[in-house]
């Protein structure tokens, strides 16, 4: 998270070389794709020997095993308007299953085999093309509307506009990520990005009405040319049926890049988020630092990384996602995919990799997992778990990608608090493949 391109913020539209359609002048284009996605685990004592999930509610027998798999075709439409822009749009659906144990996922939170089916993007946008260039620059505002997917920074804070879980089915692949309903509007100008907008997010709940989150909000960006990029963004969460949520004022701030000329290998980068509801007593924060060198000369390329991440007793994740890296931001296919989820949380990570060959990395991940209040988590200890991954990710081809990860995580005293004395060693592999038409 300290490579300044990760990714950007603002709206993240659909994107396909597959054009089916093109008017004689090119002024109108027709796109579609197709996305398949695969993900398989087995476990073994995978609650530390419990049979139930972290809150004791969901049963997930002790060594579940199951598969996801997910199909999201889609469509995409542009039409140039002469010197005034052009016109886009996109539709994508997704459909979902999960089979194996009973009881779905390791968290309990898919079981009875459920099938998912959602329009997950359905979006009209307006980008400025050269209607500002001589000022702003080519294609420098964008105006969008509808169901799509917004980020802000690295997804740290915003990203994922909606839970897989229950009836939607696939909880770990997680394909739906647009908001219910969004208006966006952004600009891009000589290093500058900004966003003004409105996202509602409707959130199924098992057995329950869902439950609906509104929020505005601003965001800015700078990116000072291949050295730093820095952050700002405040949000307003203005009506929600999630009591701590509702008129909860949230502020984020965000650097990262090459700050030592001399040491360019050196990338630091970190972001801060503090959140204010009066109402409920919430004053709390959630930060990370972390800091990232590569041997760019030497044989297989070594990085090695630390992070430091901290998240305090009420601090709510809010819209976080899984973006393109192990450990961002779900910290331990153990304890972060299916046990703590960033909050009431201190996270040491260390992480180290090497690429044998441009198609191929290979790393090896270490977290220590502690409680940031353990009078608030109902625990006698702070020390919660410490967890390896061995990952490793291989793109055998522009369309196909295979990844496979082995996760042991060793029990703290926290640990066994929660899951009613048992301290067994959880294990864990997956394979996650996903191929793109």
């Amino acid at each position: 998270m300290t490579d300044i391109d990760y990714q950007e913020s603002g709206i993240q539209p659909l994107s396909s070389e597959h054009t089916f359609y093109e008017s004689l002048d090119g002024g109108v284009r027709l796109k579609s794709g197709l996305s398949l996605y695969w993900f398989g685990a087995v476990t073994d004592d995978i609650n530390f020997g419990s049979d139930r999930s972290i809150d004791g509610a969901a049963p997930t027998h002790e060594d579940p095993a199951w598969w996801e798999a997910v199909a999201q075709p889609e469509l995409i439409g542009e039409v140039d308007i002469g010197d005034s822009g052009t016109l886009f749009s996109g539709l994508q659906g997704s459909l979902g299953m999960t089979r194996g144990s009973r009881y779905g996922d390791a968290a309990g939170a898919t079981p009875g085999h459920p099938e998912g089916t959602r329009l997950d993007r359905a979006y009209v946008g307006w980008r400025s093309g050269k209607l500002f260039g001589d000022t702003l620059g080519e294609d420098a505002v964008t105006l969008s509307f509808g169901r799509q997917k917004f980020a802000i920074g690295d997804g740290f804070l915003l990203a994922d506009g909606f839970s897989d879980f229950g009836r939607n089915a696939t909880y770990y692949i997680g394909p739906s990520e647009s908001f219910e309903k969004t208006a966006v509007a952004s600009i891009d100008s000589h290093g500058w990005h900004g966003d003004v907008f409105h996202l509602e997010e409707d959130q199924y709940v098992t057995g329950g009405p869902d439950e609906v989150t509104k929020l505005n909000g601003a965001n800015l960006d700078y990116t000072l040319g291949k050295r730093a990029k820095f952050g700002i963004a405040y949000l307003d969460l203005y009506e929600s049926d999630i009591a701590t949520r509702d008129d909860m004022s949230v502020y984020n701030l965000r650097a990262k890049g090459v700050p030592f000329s001399r040491v360019p290998n050196l990338s630091l980068g970190g972001e801060w988020v503090y959140q204010d509801n009066e109402d409920q007593d919430i004053d709390d924060d959630g930060w990370y630092l972390q800091a990232t060198y590569t041997f760019e000369d030497m044989p297989l390329r070594p990085q090695i990384l630390y992070r430091r991440a901290e998240f305090s007793k009420n601090y709510d994740p809010l819209f976080y996602d899984f973006v393109s890296g192990w450990g961002n931001w779900f910290m331990g296919e153990i304890v972060g995919e299916y046990m703590l989820f960033n909050s009431n949380l201190d996270v040491d990570m260390i992480k180290a990799s090497i690429q044998p060959r441009d198609d191929l990395e290979t790393g090896l991940i270490g977290y220590r997992f502690r409680y940031h209040d353990t009078e608030a988590a109902g625990a006698s200890d702070q020390d919660f778990a410490k967890e390896v991954n061995l990952y490793a990710d291989w793109t055998i081809t522009e369309k196909l990608s295979l990844s496979a990860i082995y996760a042991v995580a060793f029990p703290d005293e926290g640990a066994e608090d929660r899951f009613a004395g048992n301290d067994n060693t959880s294990q864990l592999f997956e394979l996650y493949a996903v191929y793109r038409f």
